[in-house]
C-alpha cells in the first residue's frame, strides 16, 4: 500500500494518511502534527497483523501507536450485508516498512503475556 504526496496544497498526515490543506500544522482527521516535506515522498506499509474484527484491528492499531509506530486499519469487513466471518470480515492492521520488525515484537510480546483467550497469565499463585 503506498501513498504519494503529489499536491503541493495539500500534505499527507503521518498517521491517518489523510490529504490535510497545507496551510495546516496539525492533521484536521487526527489532530496529528504534520511533517513538512517540499520533495515527493513515498512510504511502503506492510501488514503487520489481519483479525476478525475492525474493534480488535483498532485496539492493535492503538498498541502500536503508543509506542510512536504509525498505524492504520483497513477494514475489509461487508457492513452491507451483516457479514462478520470469513474472507468478507477481515480487518488489516499496517504499519510503515521501517517499524515492521519494532512493531512485530511488541505484539509478539502481547501473545506470550497473553492465552489464546486474551486473559494475562498472572502465574502459579504458589510461587
Amino acid at each position: 500500500m503506498k501513498k504519494k504526496t503529489i499536491d503541493s496544497t495539500y500534505h499527507v498526515c503521518p498517521v491517518c494518511k489523510n490529504d490535510t490543506p497545507a496551510d495546516k500544522v496539525y492533521c484536521v482527521v487526527c489532530g496529528a502534527e504534520l511533517e513538512r516535506h517540499d520533495e515527493e515522498r513515498e512510504i511502503e506499509w506492510e501488514i503487520v497483523r489481519t483479525v476478525n474484527t475492525v474493534v480488535e484491528a483498532e485496539l492493535i492499531a492503538g498498541r502500536l501507536r503508543s509506542y510512536d509506530i504509525p498505524a492504520i486499519v483497513l477494514s475489509q469487513v461487508d457492513s452491507t450485508r451483516n457479514f462478520t466471518v470469513g474472507e468478507l470480515a477481515i480487518a488489516k492492521v499496517f504499519v510503515p516498512q521501517f517499524a515492521l520488525e519494532e512493531a512485530a515484537n511488541i505484539l509478539a510480546v502481547d501473545e506470550d503475556e497473553f492465552g489464546d483467550n486474551g486473559i494475562k497469565d498472572m502465574g502459579d499463585e504458589d510461587e
